[in-house]
This record gives structure tokens, C-alpha cells and sequence, in this order.
């Protein structure tokens, strides 16, 4: 699982590039962020900026925001469907931690 680390006042976008999976031409058609927290509570809406989500191509981007280092590490799942009929989905561990 991919991972990464920020301070709680730290916002920036991340990205899940879904090509390795996907056919060429193929595009993706919706997509999801979900974030949970070290103990499986679902905190989108705290440590994900959800009206940021976008998908361009082959890739889904959300902005991250917050988190607490008490709660950490979170896992951030990018899901999406495509044209092809295809469903994808991507796991990044979110480290929080105050320096």
C-alpha cells in the first residue's frame, strides 16, 4: 500500500493513477474517496475535501486536509468505474504526524 505522511495543517492534493489497470482509451466514468481512520471510522468529510474529487483520464485526485496524529494512520480508498465497464480501487495509508 502506498503512504504518506503531513502535518494537521497541511492540505494538498493526491492522486491514484488507475493506468496500470486500465486498457488505452479506456476513461473513467465515476469515482469515489472514502477515509477511515486506525480504527475503521469512516472521516471523509474531515480529512478529505470531498467536493475536490475529480478524475482526469486514467487518474482520481481528492484534496487531503487535517487529521489527527491520535488517530492515525488513515486509509484513503480511491474507487472508480470506467467505460469499459471496469471497476478499480486503491488503498493509500495517510500518516499524520505534528513536528
Amino acid at each position: 500500500m502506498e503512504q504518506f505522511e503531513k502535518q494537521p495543517y497541511e492540505e494538498f492534493t493526491i492522486t491514484a493513477d488507475f493506468s496500470k489497470n486500465m486498457e488505452t482509451g479506456e476513461t473513467i466514468t465515476n469515482q469515489s474517496v472514502l477515509a477511515f481512520d486506525k480504527d475503521g471510522q469512516d472521516v471523509s468529510p474531515a480529512v478529505t475535501d470531498q467536493g475536490s474529487i475529480s478524475s482526469s483520464g486514467q487518474a482520481v485526485r481528492v484534496l487531503v486536509q487535517a487529521g489527527d496524529q491520535a488517530l492515525a494512520p488513515y486509509k484513503i480508498t480511491f474507487r472508480c468505474s470506467t467505460s469499459s465497464g471496469h471497476k478499480w480501487e486503491l488503498d493509500v495509508k495517510m500518516k499524520v504526524k505534528e513536528i
